[in-house]
């Protein structure tokens, strides 16, 4: 699912004559924890210990099966059955056993407690879905995927939205909401209602104001951010071409050069 944002009411229209680099969202947040390419292997790592990836996996597929049911359905169904589908293994993942069980004790409480209270006689209308908007100020496309977002009653405002983390980090915090926040002004012309932000395993949550936060501040974020990813993404190219020229040469040094 996902499109081109605002594509369901703008009609049919043709195809943009210049395309421009996309900027993901969940690129920057791979970034901003840490992550990088493994060196040589051309294969992507993280910082992130691996328990914690499975855990977000995990929520997410949980949240996406929960909120694909509707209301009356929800009600009816325990999201703890549909997080223990989803949970990962014991296994070498996590650094201990009881590790594994406090995680999955918070993490399980703090969903049910969330679910009990969350948007009960509403649908979601975006259900982990990805959207892009055309920036051609900045040069670039951004794409964004949203865990959950629903209409807003207030008038002049677009969305409410929601997001989890399995624990918070106050870079991908600020880069969310300056993403959300240009995402909304350019797809539906208008703020936010407010942005939601949930650390499960702290149970701590970070409400915004849709409207807190002047577009200008965010335009000159995220283009902070696409002069930075494509910095990265040159030096990780140039690695590769560095390495992969290493190994040209040591095969023909080897007498197994092709010419």
């Amino acid at each position: 699912m996902g499109g081109a944002a605002g594509s369901r009411t703008a009609g049919r229209r043709e195809a943009p004559a210049e395309q421009y680099s996309r900027l993901n969202d969940f690129r920057v947040e791979h970034i901003m924890l840490g992550g990088a390419e493994a060196a040589g292997s051309g294969k992507p790592s993280t910082g992130l210990p691996r328990w914690r990836q499975q855990v977000q996996y995990a929520v997410g597929h949980t949240l996406n099966d929960f909120y694909s049911l509707q209301p009356e359905v929800r009600r009816e169904t325990p999201i703890q059955f549909l997080l223990e589908r989803r949970w990962p293994p014991k296994g070498i993942a996590f650094p201990s056993l009881m590790h594994y069980w406090e995680v999955k004790t918070a993490i399980t409480d703090e969903l049910m407690r969330r679910a009990s209270i969350n948007h009960l006689q509403e649908i979601p209308v975006l259900l982990y879905e990805q959207w892009h908007v055309p920036l051609p100020e900045l040069d670039i496309e951004l794409a964004m995927i949203f865990q959950l977002a629903w209409n807003s009653a207030v008038p002049g405002r677009c969305l409410s939205i929601q997001k989890f983390m399995v624990s918070s980090n106050d870079e991908v915090i600020t880069g969310f909401l300056h993403m959300a926040n240009v995402f909304c002004h350019r797809a539906y012309g208008m703020p936010a209602e407010k942005v939601e932000i949930y650390s499960l395993l702290d149970g701590r949550q970070h409400i915004f104001d849709g409207a807190g936060i002047p577009l200008r501040e965010s335009l000159d974020y995220v283009r902070l951010l696409s002069v930075f990813l494509k910095q990265e993404e040159s030096a990780a190219r140039m690695l590769k071409y560095g390495e992969r020229r290493s190994e040209q040469e040591e095969l023909v040094q080897r007498g197994y050069g092709l010419m």
